[in-house]
């Protein structure tokens, strides 16, 4: 079957951002074979034969922000009969929507656990979570919405547990990896550059990667790495605008001279290698492809029970899923991975795991689905 023109909407593209990744490897695959593929989004980065067309309403107030720009972008929409349209954001004229954030009535109820009692009461009367969640019910009880694609069981199940959506239209589609980056003479090779940059040799380190160190748990992993008194560093990779509040954490707890913030990285890999373990206590995360990087690279893998990556993490122990705001489970993770870490099976069984993730056959079942919804059009 020849593809249709697909249009695919995201607000904004981040070369740092996961879920971005994974949108702009499924776009090489369809140019591949030869879909005319439409981007619409705020911002994006050029793409050779790609059309791309801008969607930036007003971003202030941020309380009504996502509803500018649904609104914005059906009309974009509207100008492109025919097209198959995969959204990114929660739109009620997308044919598929997929799910890289989870749902958002599921993130509010796992870190209102957290809050005290004021934040919580500004969570529930908050503008703009009211709206996000009113587009995401829009989104799901919309007629146009002929399937939803999830990295997570995890996700599926929130999806019908909250919105009574019909299961048989749920696609489990996990994230894909590419796994030739991860060859062990390259791991090898920047295991010791970047640890003799960092001065680290000789210690055990724990890798966290993600943006938002509020939702990915960041104080938590803090916390937890004072409690454990195992004398490991701590590396953190990603965008917070208010590191201050962490470097503090740091500082309280008495880590701060082992808790390393280095901010984005484009490359992640030298310091996935020159780590042992990695540790993401995610107060809800659907499944981050940081989590695969890690299993790519060797490495045990801790995180919590709001996490989609929480099965495979089981597989290699039970004892590094805990729940986010656990600090001494969180603690003794941390002490079971690193020894895990020194275990020559360990990296085996992690590559392992992560060689069932490849980006090919992410591909196959993307394109397998686009073709079964295109012909339903």
């Amino acid at each position: 079957m020849r593809f249709p023109k697909i249009a695919f909407v995201r607000q904004k593209f981040s070369r740092f951002g996961g879920g971005e990744l994974i949108l702009d490897r499924t776009i090489g695959a369809l140019a591949k074979r030869g879909a005319a593929i439409t981007i619409i989004a705020r911002e994006w980065e050029p793409h050779a034969g790609i059309e791309f067309r801008r969607c930036d309403p007003a971003r202030s107030p941020r309380t009504t922000r996502d509803s500018r720009f649904a609104r914005a972008a059906c009309e974009i929409i509207a100008t492109l009969p025919g097209a198959l349209v995969q959204s990114h954001e929660r739109l009620s004229c997308c044919d598929i929507y997929r799910a890289g954030d989870g749902v958002h009535a599921a993130y509010l109820a796992h870190r209102a656990r957290g809050l005290s009692a004021v934040r919580r009461f500004f969570q529930n009367v908050s503008g703009y979570h009211r709206d996000v969640l009113r587009l995401e019910r829009e989104m799901f009880t919309s007629p146009r919405l002929k399937a939803v694609i999830v990295n997570a069981q995890m996700v599926a199940d929130e999806i019908v547990a909250h919105f009574a959506y019909p299961r048989e239209r749920i696609h489990l589609i996990q994230n894909g990896i590419d796994l030739s980056r991860f060859d062990e003479a390259t791991l090898d090779r920047l295991r010791a550059e970047t640890r003799n940059k960092l001065g680290l040799s000789g210690r055990k380190v724990l890798v966290i990667v993600g943006s938002g160190y509020e939702r990915k748990g960041v104080a938590q992993a803090i916390e937890a790495l004072a409690r454990s008194k195992s004398g490991a560093a701590l590396l953190v990779i990603g965008h917070e605008k208010r590191i201050s509040r962490y470097r503090s954490l740091a500082k309280r707890f008495g880590v701060a001279g082992g808790v390393h913030f280095l901010g984005k990285q484009e490359n992640v890999l030298p310091y996935l290698a020159a780590s042992d373990a990695m540790i993401l206590p995610s107060i809800y995360d659907p499944f981050p492809s940081a989590a695969l990087e890690g299993f790519a690279a060797g490495l045990p893998v801790i995180t919590s029970d709001a996490c989609g990556a929480r099965d495979i993490a089981r597989e290699i122990d039970p004892g590094l899923v805990r729940d986010a705001n656990d600090i001494d489970g969180l603690s003794e993770a941390i002490k079971t991975a690193l020894a895990l870490s020194g275990e020559p099976e360990t990296k085996q069984r992690t590559r392992a795991i992560a060689a069932r993730f490849d980006m090919e056959s992410m591909a196959e079942r993307m394109l397998a689905l686009y073709e079964r919804v295109a012909g339903e059009k």
